[in-house]
């Protein structure tokens, strides 16, 4: 089995280093991807060796023909096809779904951890934000936040046009 050398950024790894990518590597990440990523898909991926070297195509689960995305190309090209495919369906999916896979209710603890909610202040952008009660005002609701971070105090004002704001009955003396 003949390998090929791929250097991977310093970024990734925190060095520079070189990682043979074999015909089984290849074929691993293909099978991981087609049974994750690219499960819910039209199209799946299949890498195969030739005598000029690897192909690497798109194969779609209906009668269309497949793509070839590479000919002849070699082993550390093929795997940056194979991740070049991946990382646009999680681009193309997260932009769809909104970065949510299913419909789902949220607290609002989970929405601010989820990166729903932000700090303000330019400098700091923490996602360690403390919320406060929903309160009731004349126009909406406000809501008090605090930066865990930075200890930047805010309040958010929710306007409620159209909606009938319901709670206690205020009794006058």
């Amino acid at each position: 089995m003949k390998t090929f050398a791929a250097r991977i950024p310093e970024r990734e790894t925190g060095k520079d280093s070189a990682v043979k990518i074999t015909e089984k590597i290849l074929k691993a990440r293909v099978t991981e991807l087609n049974l994750g990523v690219l499960k819910e898909t039209t199209f799946g991926i299949r890498v195969e060796r030739s005598g000029k070297g690897y192909i690497c195509c798109l194969v779609y689960r209906d009668q269309t023909p497949p793509e070839i995305l590479l000919e002849g190309g070699s082993a550390s090209e093929a795997s940056a096809c194979i991740e070049a495919v991946a990382a646009t369906q999680r681009i193309f999916r997260q932009s769809m779904m909104g970065g949510v896979e299913k419909p789902e209710y949220l607290t609002d603890e989970l929405f601010i951890k989820k990166g729903g909610e932000r700090c303000p202040k330019t400098r700091c952008g923490s996602r360690d934000i403390i919320a406060g009660w929903v309160e009731k005002n004349g126009s909406g609701l406000t809501q008090a936040y605090r930066c865990g971070k930075c200890g930047l105090e805010f309040v958010i004002v929710y306007k409620m046009e159209g909606y009938e704001i319901s709670g206690h009955a205020e009794v006058s003396p």
